[in-house]
């Protein structure tokens, strides 16, 4: 995050695996108008996450256990940029190997079992411990 004010937006995203891309229209979102990085609420991320799981096809054998920068920001339903400030704030494990990024998929899952490792909001509609360090954090480099 670069400290930008996050503006919300009716936004579409898209989601998929391998040939498969789904558009989804009218995803509420804050959007951040400097970095595009983009946080869905709590509301909005596990709605993403519910359809991404309904529409998958591929059984646990089929699905690569090594993944790019693409098939992550997929996954977790953020940009490309977003992966890759993940990456070097320490959020997401990596290895890169030649130019590319790659990926675990099962450090990728447990990130989306833990819902305060995410970037939304949780539906108390109360800031969370783990959210409130974070301001703090970006609030003191100002």
């Amino acid at each position: 995050m670069c400290g930008a004010n996050m503006e919300e937006k009716t936004i579409s995203t898209k989601a998929g695996w391998g040939k498969y891309t789904l558009t989804i229209d009218g995803i509420n979102a804050y959007v951040c108008p400097e970095c595009g990085e983009i946080t869905y609420s709590y509301e909005e991320m596990h709605m993403l996450q519910e359809l991404g799981k309904s529409l998958s096809n591929l059984s646990e054998e089929e699905r690569p256990d090594v993944l790019n920068v693409s098939e992550v920001a997929d996954l977790l339903r953020v940009s490309n940029q977003t992966v890759y400030n993940m990456i070097k704030d320490g959020r997401l494990k990596a290895v890169k190997v030649g130019r590319e990024w790659k990926f675990m998929r099962k450090n990728i899952e447990s990130i989306l079992d833990q819902e305060t490792k995410l970037a939304a909001r949780n539906n108390t509609g109360q800031l969370s411990e783990h959210d409130f360090e974070i301001i703090k954090k970006h609030i003191s480099n100002m």
